[in-house]
C-alpha cells in the first residue's frame, strides 16, 4: 500500500486529507493562518475555513500557497515527495509549475 493511501484514513476525503497536510506544513513552518492570509491575499476567514476542511481549497489556492511559503504542492495533494522543501528566501517567490506547459506530449 503507497504512503498516500496509508496516510489517509479511510473515511477522510482528499479535500480534508489536503487541508490537514497543509496544515501540518504550516505549522512545522510556525506559519499562522494571518500570515497565510497576507502572502496571499486571501481573507483569514477563508483560509480558516478551508484549513478546517470546511471548504475545499480550489488548485490556483494551493499552488499560490505553495509558492510563497515553499510548501511542495505534490506533497499537499498526494502526500508523497519532499514534504520540508527548502523554504524561499527573503523577498524570494518559489518557482512556479509553469515550466510543464512547455513540455511536449510523450508518443
Amino acid at each position: 500500500m503507497s504512503t498516500a493511501i496509508s496516510e489517509q484514513h479511510s473515511s477522510e476525503s482528499l479535500s480534508v486529507a489536503v487541508a490537514r497536510r497543509l496544515r501540518g506544513q504550516l505549522a512545522e513552518r510556525n506559519i499562522k493562518g494571518a500570515e497565510l492570509a497576507r502572502l496571499t491575499g486571501l481573507p483569514q476567514s477563508t483560509i480558516s475555513r478551508k484549513l478546517l476542511g470546511g471548504t475545499p481549497f480550489t488548485l490556483d489556492e494551493l499552488q499560490g500557497i505553495c509558492d510563497v511559503t515553499g510548501i511542495d504542492l505534490g506533497f499537499i495533494l498526494v502526500g508523497l515527495g519532499n514534504s520540508v522543501p527548502t523554504p524561499p528566501r527573503d523577498g524570494e517567490r518559489s518557482p512556479k509549475s509553469d515550466s510543464v506547459s512547455d513540455r511536449r506530449p510523450l508518443d
